[in-house]
């Protein structure tokens, strides 16, 4: 058994013109549920070492990389200055990558997603993001079930607004055709969704998204100071050799538009 473990970036829902954030991304990683408590264990340990301030404090790559102060007292990242939280982040990424990690990822441009709702529906109907990423997302996952000959339950962050909507579009991509590459097989349950503070998984998972969205904002103009993103470029790089590359072009799975078309008013805002 396998769990895709999720986080999303860049949600903004259908405020499709956000100049600071023009990216969503919904990624995660996989993990074989036989070697869960082995690596549970060695990510509190690695935290310990890291930040041993903070070991058991939710790792929130945004407040690290910002250098946040918890209102509520529990952290403060102020006081180790950039290059001070930098070198947390950089410890936490290389962590992470040495376990391996299988990373998925998709990507919407809020741009072209804008131009699509324009043109199709003359922006009578918004489609938000989040709801764009997690079937193809989905799809990716169960084409990597499939080779593997196994079964896998997806876990997301919270989020409350698209609980319903997620559960309709894993239910509806179960029930599509066999004769079509849509169909969903291998993923059981529903969608499940977690609070990221009582997750290391989903907060690695949150950190490979952090750097993935930060380096796509980049090429869509949003870019930072110098030193930022030379941080941001050179984990980006590290990250994206665990990323996998799914047999599916999206750009050509027309399948999926159909898919969006029919069930419109499970999509549209």
């Amino acid at each position: 058994m396998y769990i895709l473990y999720a986080d999303d970036s860049g949600n903004t829902g259908t405020d499709y013109e956000n100049k600071d954030q023009p990216i969503f991304s919904l990624a995660g990683w996989i993990i074989n549920t036989d070697n869960w408590t082995e690596l549970n264990d060695f990510i509190n340990e690695k935290k310990k070492e890291i930040m041993p301030e903070y070991f058991d404090v939710e790792i929130h790559t945004t407040d690290i990389f910002n250098g946040k102060k918890d209102k509520n007292g529990t952290f403060d990242f102020r006081k180790n200055g950039l290059q001070g939280n930098f070198e947390i982040l950089d410890k936490l990424v290389d962590m992470a990558i040495s376990l391996n990690p299988k990373v998925l990822v998709f990507i919407v441009r809020k741009e072209k997603l804008k131009e699509y709702c324009r043109k199709k529906y003359d922006m009578k109907v918004k489609i938000d993001p989040y709801l764009i990423a997690f079937p193809y997302l989905s799809k990716f996952f169960d084409e990597f079930l499939s080779k593997e000959n196994a079964k896998g339950l997806i876990f997301l962050d919270e989020q409350e607004k698209v609980v319903d909507n997620i559960d309709n579009i894993l239910f509806n991509l179960r029930l599509s055709d066999n004769s079509t590459d849509l169909k969903i097989n291998n993923i059981v349950e529903r969608a499940v969704f977690l609070n990221s503070f009582k997750s290391n998984f989903i907060q690695i998972a949150d950190l490979f998204n952090f750097y993935i969205n930060r380096y796509k904002s980049i090429e869509e103009g949003r870019v930072p100071t110098e030193e930022k993103r030379n941080h941001i470029e050179k984990n980006y790089h590290k990250i994206q050799k665990c990323i996998v590359e799914s047999e599916i072009d999206p750009f050509k799975f027309n399948e999926m538009l159909n898919f969006f078309d029919d069930y419109i008013h499970i999509f549209a805002e």
